[in-house]
């Protein structure tokens, strides 16, 4: 609520300048929309189900038989929308006296900007507990796990079995291993680094490692060899600072999934009984991800 006591200082023209976040700017310029794919949702819920099959063929005389092979279904992701919403009161009192309210209220600039940082944080929360086991996708594993399952039969892991620290030879160890990973079949499909995302603590050691001609530590004779793959690095300032905890976006299409079911709705009232204007926001949506493909995660 926001009323004359708790604005006492903005009644009268006596301040140069109020000093407050910035309240400007949409929801296009996301940091998830660089780690999430954003999409909607038609009703109360969306599944999706992961199948396989059939894996390779075999090789046959002449006029001998086909074999016949099948698909198996695999993991079933639930997204279930989630209600996000709040408001801010002012009373009559407050927006008529307020000299300076097109700052000091902002009421609907406000919700929206609480909004939007709701979804960043909300978001990267999924990266915070990307190894936790009460954080579960549809196959019943933590997103980064070395036993996800495959439709077919047999594991595969999306996390380095030792962990590594920002370097090179790091992203060069998880490129390999994301080239060899299973598709949906077992057979190796061979996914490609697409992007590389970490907390802001780390981001000096990726400008680096990215970016730089040579590689990193060297005598300036060896050629830095992830240069060339043209991964984009995506800093992710609302992941918990960790100096080695990061991991990579592959290819793989469906991965890290924002999906809308009711994208944001700003409203207004007016209750004449207590003369007070409600300003109220609200939106609903589920982040989660469906296939772990979509995610390599080094957790040191």
């Amino acid at each position: 609520m926001i009323t004359t006591a708790s604005g006492a200082r903005t009644l009268q023209k006596t301040l140069d300048n109020i000093v407050t976040d910035d309240l400007d700017g949409g929801f296009e310029d996301l940091v998830a929309q660089k780690y999430f794919s954003f999409g909607t949702m038609s009703g109360a819920f969306s599944d999706e189900l992961e199948n396989g099959g059939p894996g390779l063929l075999g090789e046959k005389d002449e006029a001998q038989a086909l074999d016949i092979f099948s698909i198996e279904d695999g993991a079933v992701t639930r997204y279930r929308p989630r209600k996000f919403g709040g408001g801010l009161r002012v009373s009559m009192e407050m927006n008529e006296d307020g000299m300076y309210n097109d700052k000091y209220i902002a009421a609907a600039r406000r919700l929206k900007r609480a909004l939007k940082k709701t979804i960043e944080y909300d978001c990267a929360n999924v990266l915070n507990r990307a190894a936790n086991s009460a954080y579960t996708g549809g196959d019943g594993l933590s997103l980064a796990n070395s036993a996800h399952t495959i439709p077919m039969g047999g594991t595969f892991s999306n996390t380095l079995s030792v962990a590594m620290s920002p370097s090179m030879a790091a992203l060069v160890t998880i490129r390999n291993n994301v080239a060899q990973l299973p598709g949906h079949d077992g057979l190796i499909e061979g996914y490609d680094v697409e992007k590389v995302v970490f907390p802001t603590a780390q981001w000096g050691s990726w400008e680096t490692i990215l970016k730089t001609t040579n590689a990193p530590g060297t005598a300036n004779n060896d050629t830095n060899v992830v240069r060339s793959l043209s991964i984009k690095p995506v800093e992710v300032k609302y992941w918990n600072g960790s100096t080695t905890n990061w991991g990579v976006i592959t290819d793989a299409p469906d991965g890290l999934k924002f999906k809308w079911r009711m994208k944001p709705k700003s409203r207004s009232e007016y209750t004449e009984l207590t003369e007070v204007l409600t300003y109220l926001i609200s939106a609903r949506w589920d982040r989660k991800w469906t296939d772990p493909r979509g995610f390599y995660f080094s957790a040191a």
